[in-house]
């Protein structure tokens, strides 16, 4: 078995309601009661939190003027994942993923508020809010593992491409609408009305997280948390394919990626738009994101999965060189609509692999070395992707990932059809 076909998996299901066979197929994973109640929190608390990021982005180019620290608050945000990702895929497959969730989501809405008083009382300084980057990274990092691994014990095996698919949908609706909406927030009532909102989303997910049932995973000889680590590793080890998987978010993150970080200095700087061109921006990428999403949830399951991963990277890569040298504001929004639905093609099809590629008793884990990828590795690309724009100019830093990206993807494109003769995905048990 190889991951152009579709894979075989058992996940635990929750029970639909009868009045949901009226859902359009598009969203029929959301008939799972649980699964809505999970999908509709986790879009209200993203739409919070991409109004703070966007914010906070405005705020310390207001404050500074400076690229670098930008990419520095960046890599603070999200260097936690570097270290918590492996280990919070060990806890999230020993204690219960629901008040893993619960505990990291509240600890989330306390910092956001402390950012938000701090703010509206005009005595935030630089250092305070890289602080408080760092620690809401550190509870995003313990959250993330045990939020990839509910999705699929809240829905039916057939439902799981839907689910992940409708899951990057609402997350990606909400990269288009948090940041518009902050966009408006900024211009008429200051960064701090942005953090007291972000603040108040996570409350939806919190009660969301109270209300749900999750099966329980019963093992009786569990590991260590560094024996249950050294296990998830083990099993990655064993194939070839997943490794090379696993390089496509490390690419992304380390080198496309960051293009979100360096997107209020390149408004302001680049294209000479305010806060409310910075936010139709984010929304651009964001729209690209959600009909791609949507695309791949009205599909279902998909053949040929790795060749579209990777055409769909260099998609990425080269439409991020066009936004390097936009010229117009109109021109960089275009490409930042290609942008978004490429990576959500390539991020959600490696997702939904992994997933189905993953025995229950293992996903967390493979799922933090997905988010490893994805988030562990952002802060090194953010803070790369900083330095560079200081030195060499905010077009070059985006041109520059795009380009490295691009070789690689272009790389695995040419040599995919040796790959599924070497090696094949495992066979997912239990």
């Amino acid at each position: 078995m190889d991951f152009d076909k579709p894979q075989q998996n058992t996940v635990a299901t929750a029970e639909a309601a009868d009045t949901s066979t009226r859902l359009p197929a598009v969203f029929r994973s959301l008939r799972h009661r649980d699964f809505a109640l999970f999908w509709s929190g986790n879009f209200l608390s993203n739409i919070g939190t991409w109004m703070q990021n966007l914010a906070l982005g405005w705020l310390i180019v207001i404050m500074s003027g400076s690229p670098f620290l930008l990419g520095l608050n960046g890599f603070l945000a999200s260097a936690p994942s570097l270290v918590f990702s492996l280990p919070g895929g060990a806890i999230a497959d020993r204690l219960n993923r629901k008040k893993l969730m619960r505990y990291s989501q509240s600890a989330m809405a306390f910092l956001a508020l402390m950012l938000a008083v701090l703010t509206s009382v005009h005595v935030v300084t630089i250092g305070e809010i890289l602080l408080i980057s760092l620690l809401m990274g550190t509870a995003t990092a313990l959250n993330n593992p045990a939020y990839q691994a509910l999705v699929p014990d809240l829905v039916e095996r057939e439902d799981l491409m839907n689910a992940i698919a409708l899951n990057s949908a609402q997350f990606n609706m909400s990269r288009a609408v948090g940041p518009t909406l902050a966009g408006l927030a900024l211009g008429s009532m200051g960064a701090a009305a942005c953090f007291y909102l972000n603040a108040a989303s996570f409350l939806p997910l919190i009660i969301a997280l109270m209300i749900i049932t999750v099966p329980v995973n019963h093992r009786e000889d569990r590991p260590s948390v560094w024996g249950a680590m050294l296990e998830g590793l083990q099993f990655v080890k064993e194939n070839r394919l997943l490794i090379i998987l696993f390089t496509v978010p490390s690419f992304l993150s380390l080198l496309g990626l960051p293009f979100v970080t360096l997107m209020p200095a390149y408004a302001k700087d680049v294209l000479h738009v305010g806060a409310s061109g910075l936010g139709y921006l984010m929304a651009g990428a964001g729209i690209g994101a959600v009909i791609a999403a949507l695309s791949l949830a009205a599909r279902g399951d998909l053949e040929h999965k790795g060749r579209f991963i990777f055409a769909s990277s260099a998609l990425f890569s080269v439409a991020l060189i066009f936004v390097a040298y936009a010229h117009t504001f109109w021109g960089a929004f275009f490409w930042l609509v290609i942008v978004g639905g490429a990576m959500v093609g390539a991020l959600t099809l490696t997702n939904t692999t992994l997933q189905l590629a993953s025995p229950p008793e293992l996903r967390g884990r493979i799922m933090s070395i997905y988010n490893l990828t994805v988030l562990g590795f952002a802060p090194l690309g953010n803070l790369q992707a900083g330095a560079v724009a200081e030195a060499l100019g905010i077009r070059f830093a985006l041109a520059l990932g795009g380009a490295i990206c691009l070789v690689y993807f272009v790389i695995l494109l040419l040599v995919l059809p040796r790959l599924r003769r070497v090696a094949k995905l495992p066979q997912p048990t239990g």
